[in-house]
């Protein structure tokens, strides 16, 4: 029996939690926008096309564009978690790429922090809570009571003074990363780009191929049971307690990068959840983002693969 998204009966299998965007992205030859936009969108979109049960958890402002939910509804993504806060915003972005392939974001405006209240009681059953925010939208007292539940946690540290957040550690931070410990001492996966972890730890960290194992191996070393650190073009290192690997990136037309990690990640998790082999997992994920980065036109359903269309790209 197929379950219809918000019908009695149907449980998500991975659950995303953070805020959604109205985002506005500025290439140095065009502009685009406003588009649905942040990890949680890029993600569910991503694993809703892949045909995994999804559920989303976000607070919104009543000034969020209807037409910008939409691709929620092409995927068949739960939306039930979806809460319009009246009186306040909703997150928007400028996400600005420089000439160089450098980027900045900033945040005109913040929709209030996801609270372990906000989460439907359906959604406690589901096997993946992934916390993939922009910028510390889920509270460390939320991802504690997370804990209570019967199910694996992952995050996106990009919103927790990665390079999504307004804010970043300083050197001595950097140098004893207490509180980041601590977040990490709650989750199972972990996932940061080479972009959060220059950030996180200073760019020495990351000056060799040993620096991006050590940096993976540190989050297992923390008490997660997989460190997965995105190297971009070269694809990204996946730690456990007992292996390092590599998986490279598939070649092929590059048009538009954004959300390509938040994607990787959630299809990541989709094959975790499948058969629980890291390896294999990251190569899923490298053949969706192949196919995301091809197009254009932010977190929308025909920008993403289906399973069928990803396994192709593995065969």
């Amino acid at each position: 029996m197929e379950f219809i998204p918000g019908s009695e009966g149907w449980r998500p299998d991975i659950v995303l939690i953070g805020h959604i965007v109205k985002e506005m992205i500025y290439f140095p030859d065009r502009t685009m926008g406003p588009v649905l936009g942040s990890p949680v969108a890029y993600g569910a979109v991503a694993a809703g096309r892949l045909g995994e049960r999804v559920g989303i958890v976000t607070t919104i402002g009543s000034d969020m564009p209807d037409e910008l939910l939409q691709p929620f509804r092409d995927a068949r993504v739960d939306m039930r978690g979806v809460l319009v806060k009246s009186g306040t915003w909703t997150t928007a972005s400028e996400l600005i790429y420089e000439e160089s392939g450098e980027k900045e974001i900033r945040y005109p405006h913040k929709a209030p922090a996801i609270r372990f209240e906000d989460i439907p009681l359906p959604y406690h059953e589901a096997a993946i809570f992934y916390i993939a925010t922009m910028d510390h939208d889920v509270p460390l007292e939320t991802i504690r009571q997370l804990r209570t539940l019967n199910a694996t946690l992952a995050i996106d540290l990009g919103g927790y003074g990665g390079a999504h957040s307004r804010e970043h550690p300083n050197e001595a931070e950097q140098q004893n990363p207490t509180r980041l410990r601590e977040l990490v001492s709650y989750i199972d996966i972990v996932r940061a780009s080479v972009e959060d972890c220059a950030h996180l730890f200073g760019e020495d960290t990351l000056a060799t191929e040993a620096g991006e194992e050590d940096t993976a191996r540190r989050f297992v070393d923390w008490g997660a049971k997989v460190g997965l650190l995105t190297l971009g073009e070269r694809g990204c290192v996946v730690a456990t307690v007992d292996r390092i690997v590599r998986v490279p990136a598939q070649s092929g037309e590059v048009i538009d990068t954004t959300g390509a990690g938040d994607s990787f990640s959630t299809v990541f998790l989709a094959g975790y959840l499948r058969g629980g082999d890291v390896e294999w997992a990251a190569r899923l994920g490298a053949a969706a983002v192949i196919q995301i980065i091809g197009q254009t036109g932010g977190a929308h359903a025909a920008r993403m693969p289906t399973r069928k269309e990803v396994e192709r790209k593995l065969c």
